[in-house]
C-alpha cells in the first residue's frame, strides 16, 4: 500500500498547478526522508519510460532542499569530516544516490596500499607510492579543464577516474587519513596542491594532483611564485579546512554552470556556499 501511495504522489506531482504541487511535494520529501529507495522504485514503475521533466525537476529540487539542512548541520560542527562533505556534495550532482560506495571504494584503495605503506621508509617514498599507485596503476586522471559539473562530483571522480584536480588532492587527503599520515591541501596563490609534512625529519614536500602527482619540494614552489611575480609566504603552506575545502568545490561547480547560465542549479549552490560562509 506504500508503494501505491508514493505512486499516486508521483501520478499527482505529474499533473497538478505549481500551487497544489507544494503541498505533494512536501508529502514526497517526508516519504524520502523516511524511504528514499522506495521512492525511487516508484518513479521507476509509475513512469515506465523517461519521468516528466517537471517531475524530475521537482524531486531534484526535494534533494537539494535536504542537502542545504545537512550542510548545515556539518559547517555547524568545529571539525567537520572533509570524507562527509564529499558525499554531501556528491548528492547534488546524483540526487537520491547512495554515496556508500564512496568509503568502501576509498577502504579499498587503502587496503591495496598498506603492504607498500608499511614498508615505506619515509614520506618521500610513501609520496611515489601514492602518486604510482593512483595515476598509473588506477589510471586516475585529473582533468585541467572542467566543462561539465559532475566533473567536480567526487562519488563520480571514484567511478569513472576523470574529475577534477581538487578531487585528486581529496583522494590523497582520505586515503592519507586511514593512515594517519599528516596530508593536507594547500593553496599556492590559487594552485591546488597536496602538502607532506614529516615532522620528525622536519621536512615538508608538494604534489601536484593535477600532473599524475609529481612531487615539489620548496624551491619548486618558490621558483613557480617567482615566475608569477609573487613572493613565498608560510600561509601558502597553511592547511585548508574542510569548510574551505567544500567552498572551493561548490565555487567551483558555480563557475561551471554561469557559463551555461543554469539558473535553477545555480540559486541552490549561492545558498549552500552561504551556508558554508556562515
Amino acid at each position: 500500500m506504500e508503494n501505491t501511495r508514493l505512486k499516486a504522489l508521483l501520478k499527482l506531482l505529474s499533473n497538478e498547478t505549481d500551487a497544489h504541487s507544494r503541498l505533494v511535494r512536501k508529502e514526497i520529501a517526508d516519504a524520502l526522508e523516511q524511504d528514499p529507495v522506495g521512492v525511487k522504485t516508484a518513479l521507476a514503475e509509475e513512469f515506465s519510460t523517461d519521468a516528466p521533466l517537471h517531475v524530475v525537476h521537482a524531486l531534484e529540487e526535494i534533494y537539494w532542499d535536504e542537502l542545504a539542512r545537512s550542510l548545515a548541520c556539518f559547517s555547524a560542527k568545529i571539525n567537520p569530516d572533509l570524507e562527509e562533505g564529499l558525499k554531501l556534495l556528491s548528492q547534488f550532482t546524483e540526487p537520491g544516490s547512495s554515496n556508500e560506495h564512496i568509503s568502501q571504494s576509498i577502504d579499498g584503495v587503502a587496503r591495496a596500499l598498506r603492504p607498500a605503506l608499511l614498508n615505506a621508509t619515509g614520506y618521500t617514498e610513501i609520496a611515489l607510492i601514492l602518486g604510482h599507485y593512483f595515476f598509473d596503476t588506477l589510471g586516475f586522471k585529473p582533468l585541467p579543464t572542467l566543462l561539465n559539473v559532475k566533473d567536480i562530483s567526487f562519488a563520480r571522480f571514484l567511478r569513472t577516474r576523470r574529475g577534477s584536480g581538487l578531487c585528486a588532492a581529496c583522494l590523497y587527503s582520505v586515503v592519507g587519513a586511514r593512515y594517519g599520515l599528516d596530508i593536507s591541501i594547500v593553496d599556492l596563490a590559487g594552485r591546488v596542491l597536496v602538502h607532506l609534512q614529516d615532522f620528525q625529519q622536519d621536512q615538508s614536500f608538494f604534489i601536484d594532483p593535477l600532473d599524475n602527482g609529481k612531487l615539489l619540494t620548496q624551491e619548486d614552489c618558490r621558483s613557480y611564485l617567482e615566475s608569477r611575480q609573487l613572493a613565498w609566504n608560510d600561509e601558502f603552506t597553511v592547511p585548508l579546512s574542510s569548510r574551505q575545502i567544500v567552498r572551493r568545490f561548490i565555487a567551483n561547480m558555480i563557475f561551471v554552470l554561469n557559463k551555461v547560465h543554469d539558473t535553477r542549479r545555480l540559486t541552490y549552490l549561492r545558498n549552500y556556499l552561504e551556508i558554508i560562509k556562515n
